[in-house]
């Protein structure tokens, strides 16, 4: 073996690299935590258990109090046309108010959608209506001693979803697992890593999945709140204007339990919302040096329902310029209509020794079969598409 000698001081570019001992902090700057506050919301609300690959329930609703007309009427028409399938909403003896003329009609009888009706009831007068005039059905009005009416039972809605099979495998070497390392040994350290990821595959699912079933693969995919909302679905807005959120808003809060709605924001929508206040900042004190809003609940201007409101911060990575992606996106959902629904004895499990037989690895993963209960669409809303 040659050897090697230093004279006088040594520094430390003179020992071997190997002898000296590495600075090395013991934990991990991770980029992202987690973001999923969707699944830790729906699971401490409480869950439905599942019991099969596709999950059912009933949705009902009272009978609608509003028909629209289909074709003009003239003053003296004594029959009247609404749009096709609402003359079920009708029957003889209904009492409906034009809410274009004010004028109040008797209904004394229907055929499919063709409504007979008896006009000018109270102090205002027959008048002509255009086509798409709104009608209120304000009750009925019964002769004295008249036979039993018409039966209208509004019929319940199926809604189904499907569950999804949701993976995270992570194997090391039997060596790997035993030598020691920063922020300790494999593979503790790379499971709660996984656990998050597992958890955002799950939570992206429940915004993001789209519901179907290969029967082919038995395959299935859970459908999430962008497959279901339709009613509210604002797609492709540009810029959030103050007035029209607030009036998206509303009419999301007409249905359902105003108290337990939710905001689920990009941070381009959280950036919109605060800058809704930007004109009308005023300082408090001359020597207020803050300036800007942290909006942390969204007050309706109609009904003063103050709603809870999560950046979703993960979905910054993604441009804003997708019509219908995160990056511009919001959910105002009703918790109280959503249900997550792990499928039984399928719920989050960190399976084991999931290597084949004489293999020299420590293999393991994340496992979860769930579904999504998501009831009542009209009680939720959808943007799309924000991009200031």
């Amino acid at each position: 073996m040659a050897i090697t000698i230093t004279k006088g001081t040594l520094t430390t570019s003179d020992p071997l690299s190997d002898e000296q001992v590495v600075d090395m902090k013991n934990e991990f700057a991770e980029l992202d935590p987690d973001d999923s506050q969707f699944v830790t919301l729906l699971t401490k609300l409480g869950t439905r258990q599942a019991v099969r690959e596709k999950i059912e329930w009933l949705e009902d609703q009272l009978r609608p109090r509003l028909v629209t007309l289909s074709a003009s009427a003239a003053s003296a028409d004594t029959t009247i046309n609404v749009t096709a399938g609402m003359g079920k909403y009708l029957a003889a003896d209904d009492t409906v108010r034009n809410l274009t003329t004010g004028e109040m009609m008797l209904v004394t009888g229907v055929t499919t959608d063709a409504i007979g009706v008896t006009r000018a009831i109270g102090t205002v007068a027959a008048a002509s209506s255009a086509s798409t005039a709104q009608l209120h059905i304000v009750g009925s009005a019964y002769k004295q001693g008249a036979s039993y009416g018409t039966s209208r039972i509004v019929q319940r809605v199926l809604g189904y979803n499907y569950t999804e099979i949701a993976r995270d495998p992570f194997s090391f070497t039997g060596t790997e697992t035993a030598i020691e390392e920063y922020g300790g040994r494999n593979p503790m350290k790379e499971q709660v890593k996984k656990l998050i990821e597992h958890k955002q595959s799950i939570e992206n699912t429940l915004f993001w999945g789209a519901r179907s079933f290969d029967g082919s693969n038995k395959r299935g995919f859970c459908g999430g709140a962008f497959e279901f909302i339709t009613t509210n679905a604002n797609l492709s807005v540009g810029t959030l204007d103050k007035s029209t959120f607030d009036t998206n808003i509303m009419t999301a809060l007409q249905h359902g339990n105003q108290a337990s709605k939710a905001l689920f924001v990009a941070p381009i929508v959280a950036k919109a919302m605060s800058g809704f206040l930007r004109d009308n900042w005023v300082r408090a004190t001359p020597d207020e040096t803050k300036w800007g809003v942290h909006v942390d609940s969204w007050i309706s201007g109609a009904y003063g329902t103050a709603i809870p409101v999560f950046i979703k911060r993960t979905w910054g990575n993604y441009s804003t310029s997708n019509a219908k992606g995160p990056g511009g996106s919001a959910f105002l959902l009703d918790m109280d209509y959503i249900k997550y629904a792990p499928l039984r004895d399928r719920d989050t499990q960190l399976l084991l020794k999931r290597q084949s037989p004489g293999d020299d690895v420590d293999s393991r993963e994340y496992l979860t079969e769930f579904s999504l209960e998501f009831s009542q669409e009209s009680v939720h809303a959808l943007w799309t598409g924000v991009t200031a």
